[in-house]
Formats: structure tokens, C-alpha cells, sequence
């Protein structure tokens, strides 16, 4: 149990970019649409997707957030 909870505040798994390409593809949202509604910009989705920088802990938790909402979660 103490490993989900230490996973759970880590912040992004190191292939955060892939999950979040495929959960973004899997509720139907663009990458223009998720950046809207994280309040970052396209570019910085695009980023993470690409695995050029990884999200924040406070934009992972943000992604977590959106995705218990949207009843689809991120992992």
C-alpha cells in the first residue's frame, strides 16, 4: 500500500507522455482541446506527448483531475 501512495504523490510516471496521448485519444479530445481545458498551451501538450519535457507535478495532478471527471482515468 505505501507504494501506491508514494506513486500517487511522485508526480508523472516516466512514460507520462505516452499515457497521456492515449487517454487523450481514448476520451476524443484533440490536443487543442486538452490544452483548453488544462489551461496550458497546445505546444506544451504536444511537448509532453513527445516526451520533450515531462508535466509538472501540479499539471499531472491537473491531467489526473480532468480525467476522474471525465470518468476515464489516465492509467
Amino acid at each position: 500500500m505505501l507504494a501506491d501512495r508514494e506513486r500517487k504523490t511522485s508526480g508523472p510516471p516516466r512514460d507520462a507522455g505516452r499515457i497521456i496521448r492515449a487517454w487523450r485519444r481514448r476520451i476524443g479530445l484533440t490536443q487543442e482541446g486538452l490544452a483548453q481545458a488544462l489551461s496550458v498551451t497546445f505546444s506544451t501538450v504536444s511537448r509532453w506527448e513527445n516526451g520533450h519535457v515531462k508535466p509538472s507535478k501540479l499539471a499531472w495532478k491537473a491531467l489526473e483531475q480532468l480525467a476522474a471527471e471525465r470518468g476515464s482515468p489516465l492509467l
